[in-house]
């Protein structure tokens, strides 16, 4: 496939031969003499990507090598730039397919994947995550260190539990909004017949991830500075029959790596219309490499209570053009309705065996 010439001759700032080159995962996979790679235009400012690849590069120093780092160019710069001061990116990568959320083996993989991934993350030390900043001559720590060096004393109000009780304050203005708007359209009539319920869905979830329950374990994860992918979905995850890979760290965070797993498995949850077996499945897997303390798995829970996708279509409504609200977005809030009754009903059952 032909790409524009400017950006042809950015190629040529690699050491690479070219074989074949094909659009996707939003840049050009690059067929080449040293295996496949992923050309990127940048959108971020450059220190965006000195992040994600300091991580990336700490990851294979340490012996965890299924992921995708950085290529540098001929320069030994891992950010290359046109004549006309477009910058691009390129990225090893792995001639590998997306897991499929319908292949209930890849989901298992993909949990496995991850898994692995925390043990790794958890060896990594806040002074490993040092990179040079572009614009200052000192040493400028990541977000991640920054985060542990401003927790002084004791705080209930961590990263995770603030997000919470945002999102439930959202959903409070949401409905206030609803309650009073005249003339309701069809998604807004079904919104407000049920935002009450879930609201207190979230209050409760919410006061619960305030307990005194969890603070030992999410105060542990900010001061260690436990690291979480920030992203970890099942396009994330590439599978080629031998080895599972993972991609894109560039919203990595310093976070309980719960949250991680609550995300991976809400968002698998969904599609298999909160299966229980399927549950078990992906808890189990996990469990077996990085084992589920009591607290971890009552905290996943406590998270998966929480009306995460409800919340979502709520707010992108209240912050879209209420004007006109698309057919496609009522089939999301009537399937997230209609699945509540079932994953209450799973909620539940683990809880009352937990």
């Amino acid at each position: 496939m032909s790409v524009n010439e400017k950006s042809e001759k950015v190629l040529e700032q690699y050491d690479i031969g070219i074989r074949r080159m094909v659009r996707g995962r939003g840049g050009i996979i690059v067929q080449t003499d040293q295996g496949y790679k992923l050309f990127i235009q940048c959108e971020k400012a450059d220190r965006y990507y000195e992040r994600e690849n300091k991580l990336t590069q700490v990851l294979d120093g340490i012996g965890y090598t299924c992921i995708d780092t950085y290529m540098r160019n001929k320069e030994g710069l891992i950010i290359s730039e046109d004549e006309d001061g477009r910058k691009y990116i390129m990225k090893n990568w792995f001639d590998a397919k997306e897991s499929n959320v319908k292949d209930e083996n890849d989901m298992c993989m993909a949990v496995s994947a991850m898994a692995y991934m925390h043990a790794a993350l958890r060896q990594i030390t806040p002074d490993m995550l040092y990179v040079q900043d572009n614009v200052c001559d000192e040493s400028t720590e990541l977000e991640a260190c920054q985060k542990v060096r401003r927790i002084t004393g004791y705080t209930k109000e961590t990263e995770l539990r603030k997000t919470y009780a945002k999102h439930t304050r959202e959903l409070k203005k949401a409905y206030n909004y609803l309650k009073q708007k005249k003339g309701k359209q069809i998604f807004e009539q079904i919104a407000f017949k049920n935002i009450e319920v879930f609201y207190e869905e979230a209050c409760r979830a919410n006061e619960q991830l305030m307990s005194e329950a969890f603070d030992e374990r999410l105060m542990m994860a900010a001061q260690n500075m436990e690291l979480s992918h920030g992203s970890y979905t099942y396009h994330n995850v590439l599978l080629n029959g031998k080895n599972t890979y993972i991609v894109n760290f560039d919203r990595y965070k310093n976070e309980c790596q719960i949250n991680d797993l609550y995300q991976f498995i809400r968002k698998v949850m969904e599609k298999y219309n909160w299966d229980s077996r399927m549950f078990y499945r992906l808890v189990d897997e996990y469990d077996r490499i990085c084992p589920l303390s009591d607290e971890e798995m009552g905290l996943l829970m406590v998270l998966l209570s929480y009306p995460e996708k409800f919340w979502k279509i709520i707010n992108q409504y209240i912050n879209a053009n209420k004007s006109w609200i698309p057919e496609k977005n009522v089939e999301k809030l009537r399937k997230v309705i209609e699945q509540n009754g079932r994953k209450r009903e799973l909620i539940d059952k683990i809880c009352c065996v937990w």
